[in-house]
């Protein structure tokens, strides 16, 4: 989910690959969790797991150490593990509440009086406000919030992401003004 939201990041893939490696004299087979690239051209492997499963146990503490110098050595890749304690969670539950509204189907109409709206914006205005100014019926407005939502999706420079996502959220900027 959080990749979904990395500006940096081009593409990911998951489980992309498997490698043949030795773990105290014993060959074993690993799939790393997430092969990510970024728009630099770089790659980085990432293997997911609970921060709590990482400091309770030394096995697998080992086990990525060793994954670490294998993938850079097998692959050339860096390997990082990512874990929860990584996470903010305001932003989280923030990428969480506009995935939902990636994928809703097209309204040209609708989409087209959005942008147009954000991007004659000259200051921040709260999305409460800003969908009464694209319309004053309550119906309407229920009717343009998703499509708000998927917008900000796909820029969600548009907000602050670090508050939590509201109607009192304020948008902070037009598309265009960069």
């Amino acid at each position: 989910m959080l990749l979904e939201f990395d500006k940096d990041v081009v593409s990911f893939e998951e489980q992309p690959l498997k490698i043949n490696y030795q773990l105290k004299a014993k060959s074993t087979r690993y799939t790393p969790d997430v092969l990510v690239t970024y728009k630099d051209g770089s790659q980085k492997i990432f293997e997911v797991k609970y921060q709590s499963d990482i400091d309770s146990d030394p096995k697998l503490q080992h086990k990525i150490s060793v994954l670490k110098e294998e993938l850079t050595r097998q692959m050339s890749l860096p390997f990082e593990t990512f874990t929860d304690a990584q996470i903010d969670q305001i932003y989280f539950k923030n990428c969480v509440f506009l995935y939902k509204s990636a994928f809703i189907s097209e309204n040209k109409v609708i989409s087209t009086r959005i942008l147009e709206a954000i991007n004659k914006l000259s200051k921040p205005i709260t999305i409460k406000s800003f969908v009464e100014l694209l319309s004053a019926n309550q119906t309407e407005q229920l009717q343009i919030l998703p499509y708000l939502w998927h917008e900000i999706f796909k820029n969600s420079a548009l907000i602050d992401m670090n508050k939590k996502i509201t109607m009192s959220s304020l948008i902070l900027k037009g598309i265009s003004h960069e």
